[in-house]
């Protein structure tokens, strides 16, 4: 049993304009320079560090990655780390891109 929850981009969306949520990208540096989701930090170690010492295990977490399998082990360690909330996007990045641009494309039609 996972302590972790995958969640998809409509919940992460409705997560984020709710709470103040912490969003990691696990993916590599040139990636997020690219493009990531508004508001995200990209992880490292230091951050990751930094973020167990805040103690903030109370606040949502949502990980993402670039398909969504990663970012369901590194959720699984933040759960494991004592953080209450952890959610893992489904379809990553690429599911993340890919919503963005289907909203985008159907609020522009006439």
């Amino acid at each position: 049993m996972s302590g972790h929850q995958d969640i998809t981009c409509e919940r992460a969306q409705a997560l984020i304009a709710a709470e103040s949520v912490t969003i990691l990208d696990l993916r590599d540096h040139r990636s997020y320079r690219a493009g990531h989701i508004e508001g995200a930090l990209l992880l490292h170690d230091g951050l990751m560090q930094t973020l167990v010492k805040l103690d903030q295990r109370h606040k949502p977490i949502l990980i993402y990655c670039y398909r969504g399998a990663t970012s369901k082990e590194k959720a699984e360690l933040f759960f494991e780390l004592g953080f209450e909330r952890v959610y893992s996007l489904e379809g990553g990045f690429t599911e993340w891109s890919k919503q963005l641009n289907q909203t985008q494309s159907q609020a522009a039609r006439p």
